[in-house]
Parts: C-alpha cells; structure tokens; sequence
C-alpha cells in the first residue's frame, strides 16, 4: 500500500509539472466591466431629468482595457474611449416617464468584450419646457402702432422637445405661433381705429401678415402673454410682458423727429400749420429710449401706413440698444427710407451732418453723392439767401448767422432744388447744393434739405410757404 501510495503522488507530481511547461502559454482572461453607480432608487417627481451623468470603469487580470462600449439595447453598441459621459436620452411623445436600460461593457487589449456588460436602470422623468420675452427688446412704456420684441424657449430636456408654443393678447384667445420664428411685431389691423381689435402678426422682418390676433387694443395697454408645450404634454409657466401703451394712426403723415424738444416742436408747428392733422413721433426724447429697436421691421411696418413722412434731425448721435452700434438716425433708417420711396412713399427730409460725415450709408436713402472733405468751414450770413432755380419755390433768409453748412452734389436721379450764397472759411471749397428732389415722370417723391430750415426765418411766412409747397403740392399726387 506504501509503494502504490509513493507512484501515484509522483505520478501526480509529473502531471503537475507538465501541465506547467513554460512554453505553453495560459489562455485569455476576459475583462470586467463596473458602473460606478449600481442602483438609482427614484420616483415619482424624484426621478431624473433626461440629461444624467454616468461613469464607469474596467478591469482586465492578464492586460489592459483599451476601450468601452455602450448601449441601451444590447443589440446597437457605440465606442467610447471615455470613462464618463453626460448623456441626453430621450422619453417618447405622449409619455412623462421612461425608464432607460444602460449596458456599457469594456474591452481589453487582446479585443475581448466583457461577456457581461454592467448594467443601470434609469429612472427619468419629463422635464416643464421655458419661455421668456427678450426683455432687452421690448419697446419701452409705449409704441407708435408696432410692438415688436424678441422671445426664447429652452426645455432641459432639449430644445427639440418643445412641440408647441403660443400666445396671447391681452383677453384674447391663445393662438400658436411658429416656434422657430423668434421675431414678432404686432400691429392692428386698421391702426386708425380706437379699442379692442384684431392684429397682425409678422415674423422676423417679413413685409406680410402670418396670423391673425385677437385682444389687441389700439389706442391703449396691452399686455401678452407667452407658453410653451413639450412632446410630453407638459406646458410652461406662463411669461408675461411689461405693459405698453400703443399709439394709434391718426392721419397720413408722420413727422419723425430727433432734434432737441425746443426745435421738434419747431417743426412740429410748421408741419401741423401747413398740413392740418399729423401724427408725431419724438426719436430723440429720452436719451433715444424710443427709437426702434429694430429699425427693420419696426419703422418698416410703422412708415408703410403713411403716405408721407417728414424726417428732421441733426448730427447727434444715436446708440442702438440692440446692436451697441452708434451712428446718426438717418443712418439707422436708411434702408427702410429707400425701401419706403421705391415703393412709392413721399419723404420730406432736413438734416445737418456732423463734421467729416460721408455719405456711403445714406446715399441710396437720400439724394446725396458726397459732400466736401476739404478744411474749414462754409457759413451762411445773416444777409445772405438760399435760392431756387427751379420757378416757384420762394428765397429764404436767415435771421442769425449759420455755421458749418454742408452743401452737397446731388446723386444722378436727383435734381438741385435750393443752393446757398457761402462764406468760405479756411482751406474749404466744394458745392452750393442745399436742397434736392427726386421725381419720377413728374411726380415728386423725395425733398431734402441739408441745412436747417428752422434757421432761415428772416420771414416766417416763407418757410411756412416752402412746407407748403412740399406737402400739399410737390406731394399732391
């Protein structure tokens, strides 16, 4: 029994050493894959919101892991290098919970997959989408016939989520609006009539009406209202705007004005003296609190209800509180003063421009080519005239001496209309031109001056005579 005992423990001792032979390599160990988190125990309102961060980590006994994979339906697997991720899942329309399956499994350097990924349940719950005026863009406490003004929507749950979005005018009816539009103007459907009526509403910068409002108070506040709606169902909080009054149309003719208060209602007079019934907006009151904030659409849709416009302003200056861009009125209003001639609109236009000025952005709104870049200045002396050469248009005086004038040569379509005797001071030359027309087969569509006409009321009646001839007969068409 000894020595049968003896041969097998040495028998067993060889099998051992063979099995162990140094030049038999021992085979592959697969990798093992760990999420750091094992278990989410949440419900109800406690449950996830659809962005969650997850991370993991593999381990490999005979190598390294040089990779992951994940998916969350073991059947579509997506590579990663990384070892976290912050993951947008999504829960389907109709739905306000999912539970989502998290698989991610590691590979190692001989490319073996963990032949059991890790494994996560993740409780989500739909999240309430966002709405919110541009509060940056609202028209301050009041507005001449347009409102306009910016909105945004956000949904934590991604932006795409959100399926719907409305809004509402005062005590009207919620109406849906196109979500991806986030420009609206308002303005009502016969801007000349007072109370509750229905409006137009134009998106971004188009000339035409999307939809039809109701609520919408002419000549009166208005407050609006906006919500939004997911995929889920679930609607936002509702925001509201600040309350603004808007301004009714009371006549064809607008003066726009941007000069200081004593000479806006310089104009003001002569405007109402020689044509009646205007409506008035003051650009400049309130360090400029009331220019549009978006000159397209806003002064667009605001100047299309008018037959005529009378512009006067000076070389101040004017920041935009959109932009940041600083620059004349004229020169913010530019494209929708040539968009509102070309389309047939009669514009009386009086202005200065600042020392140095050119005219490249104004030159297609007004019927300026250049103006003298030369030193020194041109003056009008008290007893010197501004005179036509086109018959029927009365001389104008000034009653004090006007500095800094800036006579212009008119563009091709233009026609000189009124030239200064000038006092040329310094190194300065250049044109006499300080008025101009434009017409088209006869009709006069554009007046503009390039001094001051207030100044030149050595005789009042005069300049009363000029604003006449300009409205009621150049414009009579």
């Amino acid at each position: 029994m000894i020595k049968v005992s003896a041969v097998l423990t040495a028998l067993a001792f060889l099998v051992l050493i063979n099995g162990c032979k140094p030049d038999e390599p021992v085979g592959n160990q697969a990798p093992d894959t760990f999420i750091s988190v094992e278990r989410i125990d949440r419900s109800g309102e406690n449950r996830l919101n659809t962005s969650v961060y997850l991370s993991w980590y593999g381990t490999d006994q005979d190598g390294f892991i040089t990779g992951y994979e994940y998916s969350t339906n073991q059947v579509d697997w997506y590579p990663t290098q990384r070892r976290d991720s912050t993951f947008k899942f999504s829960i389907d329309p109709g739905q306000d919970t999912a539970d989502i399956e998290f698989y991610v499994r590691s590979i190692d350097d001989k490319a073996e997959k963990d032949p059991t990924p890790a494994y996560l349940k993740v409780p989500l719950r739909n999240s309430p989408p966002e709405v919110s005026f541009d509060s940056k863009s609202f028209p301050a406490d009041t507005a001449f016939c347009v409102v306009t003004f910016r909105w945004n929507f956000s949904d934590p749950d991604g932006d795409n989520t959100v399926a719907k979005a409305e809004l509402k005018l005062n005590n009207g009816n919620w109406i849906e609006i196109d979500r991806s539009k986030i420009m609206i103007s308002l303005r009502a459907k016969d801007p000349t009539k007072t109370g509750s009526t229905q409006a137009d509403l134009f998106y971004n910068t188009d000339k035409n009406s999307a939809l039809s409002v109701d609520g919408f108070v002419s000549g009166g506040s208005n407050t609006i209202y906006l919500r939004v709606q997911d995929q889920a169902g679930t609607v936002s909080e509702i925001d509201t705007s600040n309350v603004v009054f808007v301004r009714n149309q009371t006549s064809d003719l607008l003066l726009i004005s941007g000069q200081p208060p004593n000479v806006n209602s310089v104009y003001k007079n002569l405007v109402s003296k020689t044509y009646g019934k205007i409506d008035a907006v003051d650009f400049a009151e309130s360090q400029g609190a009331y220019q549009p904030k978006f000159w397209n659409p806003t002064f667009t849709l605001l100047t299309g209800l008018y037959d005529k416009l009378v512009f006067n302003c000076d070389q101040s200056l004017f920041s935009n509180p959109m932009t940041g861009q600083s620059g004349l009125l004229l020169e913010f209003a530019s494209e929708v003063l040539q968009n509102y001639t070309d389309g047939g609109g009669k514009s009386f236009i009086i202005t200065s421009f600042p020392a140095g000025f050119t005219p490249e952005n104004i030159r297609g709104a007004l019927p300026v080519d250049s103006l003298s870049t030369t030193s020194g200045q041109a003056v009008i002396n008290k007893d010197s005239a501004v005179y036509s050469s086109v018959s029927g248009w009365p001389v104008l005086r000034p009653s004090n001496l006007i500095l800094g004038v800036d006579p212009f040569v008119p563009t091709a379509d233009a026609e000189p209309l009124y030239r200064a005797t000038l006092t040329k001071y310094g190194a300065w030359s250049g044109p006499d031109v300080v008025a101009a027309r434009r017409r088209t087969a006869g009709k006069t569509k554009q007046v503009f001056f390039s001094v001051e006409v207030y100044l030149l009321n050595k005789d009042q009646s005069v300049v009363e005579a000029v604003f006449d001839k300009v409205l009621n007969q150049e414009f009579n068409w």
